[in-house]
């Protein structure tokens, strides 16, 4: 590919080139790896992530498009301060803001005293220590999605060949970033149609529960020809039914406490699912046990409870087996089950089609969010394997 091809045979005229195969084949496995990055937060992070290493540059980040003119920071590597990571950028306003005008790559030698820039940003950058910086926009089908950054913690350009891996790798995540954001706005779509079809069942389900309560209470008091005991009976029943039913729900719609120990709350859920359902069940923890970041505890919960919740339904399962490995960067989450294994049409994917597989879809996202993945597979010996991993702090 030429510098003519690309953008078009608009912008890029005479950068390309300075590629080499090496990138061009590196930038090549990225975009492969990036395929399956349906939520734009999660691309963007390893986007930044990849072009990081890839670069060696002091600073790398993406920002997404959020709304119709606002650029949100999301994957960010090599910041010092969290208020990088809080920059929002809107049409004239800063370095971003002004590739958002001119829908080119601009780069700076010295932020701060440039006078193409705005202040906006300038206490920000001054934090970070910042000087020469590039910023390079992501375009598709004529559509501003997104702009990558780099940038330099002294005065001067980050060099041709930077500015061109940053260039090739912007055309190449564009159809994804694009794709993620109406994949996005879509999936927000599905949340809130479940939501309100949750809400909706839990309100026929229990106000006719509660109804049968009411009726039973009057014909108590009424002295029904029923025996009074076989009455009380019958709406102590309901009224647990009742109960187990608001359980249910609230376990489902509201977050669980992060207070609660990774290895604890797993070891529960696994409790949980012999009581209710009699399958033999046992927990393993390889490695150091350790505190996790919140949001790993909480993508290994839901990941956990979403295994189990499909095991129990679906599996016709008799024994399921979860090991939680604590490695030293990262932590693994395996559940496998001795049940009549995936349906022959299962593909799990960030936006499923149709009407199943959602909850899947929403721990994968999840993972694919802080770096990880899910996997969901045929196990060796029949049944089904879930696996998830995420990467953590290192192990002190």
């Amino acid at each position: 590919m030429t510098g003519t091809d690309i953008g078009k045979g608009r912008r890029f005229r005479g950068t390309i080139e300075v590629v080499d195969t090496e990138d061009l084949e590196r930038l090549a496995d990225l975009s492969q790896t990036l395929i399956g990055f349906l939520d734009p937060p999660a691309l963007a992070q390893r986007t930044a992530l990849d072009l990081f290493r890839m670069l060696g540059l002091p600073l790398v980040s993406v920002a997404v498009r959020e709304g119709s003119t606002n650029f949100a920071m999301r994957g960010v590597h090599g910041a010092r301060t969290e208020r990088f990571r809080e920059v929002k950028v809107s049409t004239g306003k800063g370095l971003g803001g002004r590739v958002m005008v001119e829908r080119r790559p601009v780069e700076v030698h010295s932020y701060l005293d440039d006078p193409r820039i705005t202040n906006h940003f300038i206490d920000v950058v001054s934090a970070e220590g910042l000087g020469g910086m590039v910023a390079v926009p992501v375009e598709h089908d004529s559509e501003m999605v997104g702009i990558i950054y780099g940038g330099l913690r002294s005065i001067g350009s980050i060099g041709d060949r930077a500015k061109s891996v940053l260039e090739r790798a912007a055309q190449d995540v564009a159809p994804m970033m694009a794709t993620s954001i109406h994949a996005s706005a879509t999936i927000r779509h599905r949340v809130d149609a479940e939501r309100q079809r949750i809400a909706s069942d839990l309100h026929d389900d229990v106000g006719q529960l509660l109804f049968s309560i009411r009726c039973a209470a009057q014909r108590l008091r009424d002295g029904g020809d029923q025996n009074l005991a076989d009455v009380a009976e019958s709406i102590e029943h309901q009224a647990q039914q009742a109960t187990q039913r608001m359980r249910q729900a609230f376990k489902v719609l509201e977050p669980d406490s992060l207070d609660e120990a990774a290895v604890t709350a797993l070891q529960r859920e696994i409790d949980d699912l012999t009581a209710r359902s009699g399958v033999a069940a046992h927990f393993v923890v390889r490695g150091v046990s350790r505190r996790l970041p919140p949001s790993a505890e909480a993508a290994l919960l839901g990941a956990a409870r979403q295994a189990l919740f499909n095991i129990e339904r679906h599996a016709e399962a008799s024994l399921v087996v979860a090991t939680l490995h604590f490695g030293n960067s990262e932590v693994s989450l395996v559940i496998q089950d001795n049940g009549c294994g995936l349906p022959n049409d299962f593909e799990l994917a960030a936006v499923p089609r149709g009407d199943r597989h959602w909850g899947l879809a929403s721990i994968l996202r999840q993972a694919q969010r802080q770096g990880g993945d899910l996997e969901v597979r045929p196990g060796e010996d029949g049944g089904t394997t879930v696996r998830i991993t995420l990467p953590v702090g290192r192990a002190s």
